[in-house]
């Protein structure tokens, strides 16, 4: 495993591992990201906005190569960065196969969070293999504390957000 990556915990509802990757930039990314799991769904928290095609390429190709099946983007420009997670993802992925993907454009981050740790369920393919969640923030120190939090305890931040939503 990448010594970037920090291990946060286990979910106990999906039962996935629970990893955390903060980046200064996209280009910063480690080539190989060794998880538990063959597969893992992905939470990328990105103002991609002055970023290039390429650059928002290279990340998207980086992780799916290295088993990002599920990829949830939220930021500035989330719908391109889903995009192109779309196309690179088709040239990526068995026949069969389906990488999934959703950006949270007019989502609060909470509630995008809420999504990655509940609702990302990959296509059939790839769900024996997925049991590990990877969060992915990209010069956005300001979202840190409050994405490793609902990490460290997803059951408690899951009734915090229910809880609000009443």
């Amino acid at each position: 495993m990448s010594s970037l990556i920090e291990y946060i915990g286990k979910d106990d509802l999906t039962e996935r591992e629970l990893f955390l990757l903060s980046l200064e930039t996209s280009i910063k990314i480690p080539e190989v990201i060794q998880l538990p799991s063959k597969h893992f769904a992905c939470f990328i928290v990105w103002d991609s906005k002055s970023n290039s095609i390429q650059q928002i390429s290279d990340l998207a190709a980086t992780l799916i190569k290295n088993g990002a099946a599920y990829i949830c983007v939220w930021g500035n420009d989330c719908q391109r960065v889903e995009d192109i997670c779309d196309e690179i993802g088709s040239f990526n992925s068995p026949d069969d196969s389906v990488i999934m993907t959703t950006s949270h454009k007019n989502d609060p981050l909470e509630e995008a969070l809420y999504f990655f740790l509940t609702d990302t369920h990959p296509d059939e393919y790839y769900e024996p293999t997925l049991s590990s969640s990877l969060a992915v923030l990209i010069d956005n120190q300001n979202n840190l504390q409050i994405i490793k939090d609902a990490l460290l305890n997803p059951n408690q931040f899951r009734k915090y957000i229910l809880d609000k939503e009443k």
